[in-house]
């Protein structure tokens, strides 16, 4: 990690100091955006910098600048006149790392620990069976990379129930995922189920503010959201996977952005059954069409990233079911 990198969180803190003092002051929206995105520009190209690739870290700390830089934009740029102090400010942006929420869950705690236990052995059992696979371009592979993402959030589950016990169920963190093999419709998948802290973002910094200030319909400021997180993942995809391209990441969110618009418009409404089939097919197939995640991730992402507790003997070993590393579909 260069000299450069290792100063970036200083220059994110010293950004978000003058942006709040300094910037939103300003009554110019012009000057309010040219010094807001550009610090936030030069702050997100050099922390991508020299980062090693395949490593979750990378990821993390890419996506938390892009994350930053959307809220800043929104209450810097386009939300200037709302009420907002500093603490409310830093709270903001101290979200994306502790979400906490009023908690209204009416099961008890130790579901949620039991369900970070579930989740952490099926995660293990996953990532052995990718490190005994050839990386292909499949709908198994795709299929159980989605189920071994679902099944990563096993510290989330215990950070909600270490809320809920210091809280006494005051209070929880929102859970990044609900249950997102339940989504009967892609707009849902998105929008309620699947990464709801980017979802959250996204609605209340991206979606909503366009809405307001430009009249976009609900439908063009989902769509500008989703090339937002097109753009989020695309440097994602080139940064730390060392993507040749960023253009499938962002086709990938473009044509989800296009499937929910259609949803909305059509009023599509499928029965629950089918609409989870049709929803999970339509995420299968754009996702391996557009974005070849096994390909782009390889071998190396699962060496360098292992679940813990993987040599554990005290958890349950699931057996490794050695004929879907040879089941290989093509289009």
């Amino acid at each position: 990690m260069t000299v450069y990198s290792k100063l970036v969180p200083i220059g994110w803190i010293a950004h978000l100091g003058a942006c709040y003092y300094l910037v939103r002051p300003l009554r110019s929206l012009s000057y309010r955006t040219l010094l807001t995105i550009v610090p936030c520009a030069a702050l997100i190209y050099a922390g991508s910098q020299n980062l090693p690739q395949f490593h979750e870290s990378s990821v993390l700390i890419v996506s938390l600048y892009w994350m930053i830089s959307i809220r800043l934009v929104d209450l810097i740029v386009f939300s200037p006149e709302k009420p907002l102090s500093l603490p409310s400010y830093a709270g903001k942006f101290l979200w994306f790392v502790c979400p906490i929420v009023e908690c209204d869950l009416n099961y008890p705690i130790i579901f949620d620990v039991t369900s970070a236990g579930i989740k952490l052995v099926l995660a293990i059992w996953i990532y052995r069976w990718f490190l005994v696979c050839e990386p292909r371009n499949s709908y198994t592979q795709m299929g159980m990379l989605y189920l071994l993402i679902c099944t990563s959030m096993y510290a989330d589950d215990m950070q909600i129930a270490l809320v809920r016990l210091i809280t006494r169920d005051k209070y929880a963190t929102l859970s990044v995922n609900d249950f997102p093999f339940k989504s009967r419709s892609i707009r849902e998948f998105w929008d309620r189920r699947f990464n709801r802290i980017n979802s959250s973002l996204l609605k209340e910094s991206v979606s909503e503010p366009t809405r307001r200030l430009f009249s976009f319909s609900s439908a063009v400021a989902a769509l500008t959201s989703f090339a937002v997180s097109g753009l989020l993942h695309a440097h994602v995809a080139v940064a730390c996977f060392g993507a040749s391209s960023p253009l499938p990441a962002f086709t990938f969110f473009l044509a989800q952005g296009a499937a929910c618009c259609a949803e909305t418009i059509f009023s599509i409404n499928l029965p629950k059954p089918i609409g989870i089939v049709v929803t999970h097919m339509f995420l299968l197939l754009t996702a391996r069409v557009c974005i070849r995640l096994p390909d782009l991730a390889g071998s190396n992402y699962f060496s360098l990233n292992a679940p813990p507790l993987l040599n554990a003997k005290w958890l349950p070993q699931l057996r490794i079911p050695k004929f879907f590393s040879k089941i290989y579909y093509r289009i």
